[in-house]
């Protein structure tokens, strides 16, 4: 297989360009053959690269694409196709339209991330909607797909379907989950319950060649009884959001608790390996980023205020999203989905 190159939006996030030099250069000791395209502005950067260490050796497995501008959070998610098209997030996205990368990474503006690489990348044929994808953490020890969270606020029975086949195939070829078990996201077990658009969904996944198990509530998000549950994006946002905030309640109150007294401080040190791993589960940093599913190529879409492990993290998930084939493969699953001439 071809060596993979990936388009770093370096000025996207929080933290750029800092952050995302350092992930960068993480994520090349990291990937022997990974080749980055460090999209941004080159006066800038150049001066720049010997700070992070993108010298010597690695030099030779990236180069600067320059691009002038940069999207804000205060521009709308469309300024990527018109008033900012001489943006580092733009040109990335262009570069994997002409072939010259094979994957988009971006920690910046999440609205003109998924325009860029919608309109700019282009969709595979027979995805009405690309979903972005949520990597949970369950009660199994391996990860739950939620998918839509966000990209499609009013979906569709077929749009479902198709995030439920995009999501099964990212979670086998990436995630390494064998022959993932596929839910709807709804109000009860039970097959007749859920909203005329759920039932719709489920009725064309039981006719696709997929590990379909009807539909799922929301506690099986974490009880690891799904790999893969699809929903529309207003829900799946919801969802993604309240569980964050939960997660960090949660990692919060048990610092606080244990921080309290000699004694419970004690038990902190006791119990700091097993904390340490339960924290991890709820990390962003850990993925890295949601993957965009359903275009012609790899867009992850990070956290804006990543540092340099999510960086590397969403880098090295734009790579396992490449060499899976992902795109190929969730082409020819919606196939099954296309009416037959």
């Amino acid at each position: 297989m071809t060596k993979a190159r990936i388009a770093l939006d370096v000025m996207g996030g929080d933290h750029a360009p800092q952050s995302t030099l350092d992930g960068a250069k993480l994520a090349l000791e990291s990937w022997p053959d990974l080749v980055l395209l460090l999209v941004g502005d080159e006066g800038r950067l150049k001066a720049q690269l010997p700070g992070h260490g993108l010298v010597g050796a690695l030099a030779e497995r990236f180069e600067l694409v320059h691009a002038p501008s940069v999207v804000t959070m205060e521009d709308k998610a469309t300024s990527v196709l018109k008033e900012r098209k001489d943006s580092s997030m733009r040109v990335a996205a262009q570069l994997v339209r002409e072939g010259r990368a094979h994957g988009v990474v971006s920690m910046g503006h999440t609205g003109a991330a998924m325009v860029a690489s919608s309109m700019v990348i282009g969709r595979l044929d027979g995805v009405d909607r690309p979903g972005l994808a949520s990597v949970m953490p369950n009660r199994q020890g391996r990860p739950t797909v939620l998918i839509d969270v966000g990209s499609n606020v009013d979906c569709r029975a077929e749009h479902i379907a198709q995030f439920a086949v995009m999501g099964a195939v990212y979670a086998e070829q990436v995630l390494g989950v064998a022959h993932p078990k596929v839910g709807v996201l709804s109000v009860g077990e039970e097959e007749g319950k859920g909203t005329e658009v759920t039932r719709e969904a489920s009725a064309l996944l039981r006719t696709l060649p997929l590990n379909f198990a009807g539909n799922a509530e929301g506690r099986d998000i974490w009880n690891g009884h799904f790999d893969v549950i699809a929903c529309d994006g207003f829900v799946g946002n919801v969802v993604l959001k309240s569980s964050e905030a939960l997660a960090g309640a949660v990692v919060a109150g048990i610092k606080e608790s244990l921080a309290g007294s000699l004694a419970t401080k004690f038990g902190a040190l006791m119990v700091k390996p097993g904390l340490k791993a339960f924290f991890q589960k709820f990390d962003y940093r850990e993925y890295g980023g949601l993957p965009l599913l359903g275009i012609k190529g790899v867009s992850v879409i990070g956290h804006g205020s990543s540092d340099a492990k999510a960086v590397k993290n969403g880098i090295g998930a734009a790579v396992r999203t490449y060499e899976g084939k992902v795109s190929e493969r969730i082409q020819a699953g919606i196939a099954g989905l296309l009416p037959k001439e």
